[in-house]
């Protein structure tokens, strides 16, 4: 649910991965780019050098009591679109539309904590170079898992950029997106003491076009990348 549609879904009762909602497509209809449709004038708020992923959910609300009347509107979120028989009750109602691997495209999540992909993004580009050299596609985060299951950040530092130490970048990164007070300062305390940041010495990730985002993808030993 968000603020601009109230509930896009109610949870499937018999599921086939733990995020997995029946889509309410009396309410709303969604779109997704594709990934031959992408065009380069839609773009996350996020991501600004990038174009629209291809699982992005545009949403268009289908009654007139919506709170926000919404026409194939980027909320922000992906999810991968299926229709299938799972059996449970809400199929027989009639929504047999499913969304599941949902997330956010212009948030970043990991240890519990969320940050703003356009926080990360001036710190990447700006903080850590003006610290340790180099320039803005020196620096990447890739969001993925430990061995043991726990999320973990790992900071890719471009090995061009020159000697450094790796606890001077991971503690310079932390203070700089935990700036200030409030809610970025605890979470940026809670990453630290988690020890959530890994900063390794590599190449950041391209994709199969060539650029390099800011935040890659890594889910369960394969990557996922959104040109």
């Amino acid at each position: 649910a968000t603020m601009e549609t109230w509930r896009v879904g109610d949870a499937c009762l018999k599921p086939e991965t733990a995020d997995e909602v029946h889509l309410l497509d009396d309410l709303h209809a969604l779109v997704q780019p594709g990934t031959d449709h992408v065009q380069p004038g839609l773009r996350p708020l996020a991501l600004l050098a990038t174009s629209l992923r291809p699982l992005a959910l545009l949403a268009t609300s289908l009654r007139p009591s919506a709170p926000v009347v919404l026409l194939n509107a980027s909320l922000g979120d992906e999810a991968v679109v299926s229709s299938r028989r799972c059996g449970c009750a809400l199929e027989d109602l009639g929504w047999t539309t499913h969304l599941s691997r949902i997330r956010s495209h212009e948030k970043l999540t990991a240890g519990g904590m969320t940050f703003l992909d356009t926080d990360v993004i001036r710190v990447l580009d700006e903080t850590l170079p003006a610290h340790f050299g180099g320039g803005p596609t020196d620096y990447q985060l890739v969001e993925d898992e430990a061995r043991d299951g726990r999320p973990r950040i790992r900071l890719l530092v471009h090995p061009g950029v020159g000697p450094l130490d790796p606890a001077a970048v991971s503690r310079v990164f932390l203070d700089a997106i935990g700036a200030g007070t409030g809610a970025p300062a605890l979470m940026a305390c809670v990453w630290a003491d988690a020890d959530v940041v890994i900063v390794e010495r590599r190449a950041p990730i391209a994709t199969v076009s060539g650029k390099i985002l800011h935040v890659h993808s890594e889910e369960r030993g394969a990557a996922v990348t959104h040109p």
